[in-house]
């Protein structure tokens, strides 16, 4: 607990710049900033250097800058919410960024207009939440599906294909066979290689070749972003891609399909399945599912 005060209060030296400004924000004296920063620092070494215009964060300081902030707003959000009133209407959900962001935040105003009455938080993370400790009531995740100790719903599976910029297309012109990929360069997330442009070239029965360019990134949103963008051919999942093709910012290459491995998967604690809220939000997103419907911006995204 002592480490923890003295924790929030290298974060507020940290924001404000000074022991003063840092102990007027918090309501202590100023030599109760000076003492806690002197216990840390017999601990860990130096954090400030004192200079005559201020002080200066050290490496250390710098290092632990981005871990307090995070950490502390943390513990203020849980505490919120512990010491709030729970409400019925509530439904908080945690999804990976770039589901949320390429399928299911477009398709949200429906939701909206069909439940009015529900509040749904989001929390976007690639980190899988554990559900029994935290307030969160619902997981999308993509994966496996073996997730013990919860209640395991299938959302719907998935596949991969090669999309493409037109004017990509145009200007290097249409690659008449997946050999031919090797002119171009080939955009991947960091999933395993089943799942990512080695196990697409095994399916068509072509063997491994050199690109022109290799880019992987870890967000697949920023892949479809950097495909539309024509900074090469991406592996796609199809989920991601449905709004993209419907306005023909993307087009698919080749038949080849390799189905995807991993699925999207409903995962919730047995006290949030008794949730009527929740139930809502599930049936919602299970008649999406199953309408087969693709969400689409295509005027507001060619404006621009």
């Amino acid at each position: 607990m002592h480490r923890l005060k003295a924790l929030a209060v290298l974060d507020a030296v940290l924001r404000t710049g000074s022991f003063s400004a840092a102990a007027a924000s918090l309501f202590i004296t100023q030599s109760a900033v000076s003492q806690h920063i002197k216990q840390l620092e017999q601990e860990v070494g130096m954090l400030f250097e004192r200079q005559p215009k201020g002080l200066k964060p050290s490496c250390r300081a710098e290092r632990i800058r981005p871990f307090l902030s995070q950490g502390l707003a943390q513990m203020e959000e849980g505490w919120r919410q512990l010491t709030a009133r729970e409400q019925d209407n509530q439904v908080c959900i945690t999804v990976l960024p770039s589901f949320a962001s390429c399928w299911l935040l477009p398709r949200l105003n429906g939701f909206s207009q069909q439940c009015p009455d529900i509040e749904l938080r989001l929390s976007m993370s690639d980190q899988v939440q554990d559900l029994h400790a935290s307030t969160l009531d619902l997981a999308i995740r993509f994966g496996p599906g073996d997730y013990p100790g919860l209640v395991v719903t299938p959302l719907m599976a998935d596949e991969l294909f090669p999309v493409v910029a037109p004017a990509l297309l145009a200007r290097l012109g249409a690659p008449t066979s997946p050999a031919d990929l090797q002119r171009f360069s080939l955009l991947k997330d960091n999933s395993p290689d089943a799942m990512n442009w080695h196990g697409w070239l095994k399916l068509t029965g072509e063997r491994e070749f050199t690109p022109q360019h290799q880019l992987t990134v870890s967000d697949s949103a920023q892949l479809i972003r950097l495909a539309v963008a024509g900074q090469g051919v991406a592996l796609a999942r199809r989920s991601l891609v449905e709004e993209e093709l419907a306005c023909g910012t993307l087009t698919r290459l080749f038949d080849t399909v390799l189905p995807s491995p991993y699925a999207y998967y409903l995962v919730q604690t047995s006290r949030s399945v008794l949730r009527p809220a929740v139930q809502c939000f599930v049936q919602w997103l299970q008649q999406q599912v199953a309408q087969g419907t693709t969400v689409s911006h295509c005027d507001a995204n060619q404006s621009g």
